[in-house]
């Protein structure tokens, strides 16, 4: 899948979760412990990572490879897969010579517009309070799946020109809160 999403820095959730809520049905909220692996020299930001989220004690394992970012949106093909037991995992991609390099804490408070398209609104560990709208898109949809994206920031009352184009692991690299 490709998924497609923009993200804006917000002071708080108030104003927000009435907003949300109108646009799509509140599902419920999660706690999202994420670490990220790479093969680079760890002393740089590294260019590619995976990472490893712990939900509900199930394991998902991403990579995302950008594709492109246009008006404020990115889009970047999504290869996923659960592990339910991590450490032979984990033991695998170290004898590779994998290192984890950043730790992301997340609770996502997450709002369904339809199958696939949903409003987040998350509290990132050392970072605040942030509103994402996200949509999983087949390659064929990606324009369609960005302009419901732009649509949706513009129906929360949200200007384009607050839309960050940086990712909360580039930004706690760049706060030197890596959490590890």
């Amino acid at each position: 899948m490709i998924e497609v999403e923009a993200k804006i820095h917000i002071n708080g959730p108030e104003e927000f979760r009435e907003k949300a809520s109108k646009l799509g049905k509140y599902i419920g909220k999660e706690d999202k412990l994420d670490d990220y692996y790479t093969l680079e020299n760890i002393k740089e930001f590294p260019q590619k990572s995976l990472r490893v989220r712990k939900r509900n004690n199930i394991y998902e394992v991403n990579f995302k490879n950008k594709i492109n970012y246009i008006k404020g949106v990115h889009a970047k093909n999504e290869e996923e897969f659960q592990v339910t037991d991590i450490s032979p995992f984990l033991n695998l991609i170290h004898e590779f010579g994998f290192k984890r390099w950043l730790r992301k804490e997340k609770t996502s408070e997450i709002y369904e517009i339809k199958k696939d398209f949903h409003i987040e609104i998350n509290n990132v560990k050392n970072l605040g309070w942030f509103l994402e709208v996200e949509y999983l898109a087949d390659k064929r949809h990606i324009g369609q799946a960005r302009s419901s994206v732009l649509k949706i920031i513009k129906e929360l009352g949200i200007d384009k020109k607050d839309i960050i184009e940086e990712g909360y692991t580039k930004m706690l690299w760049g706060e030197n809160k890596l959490g590890i």
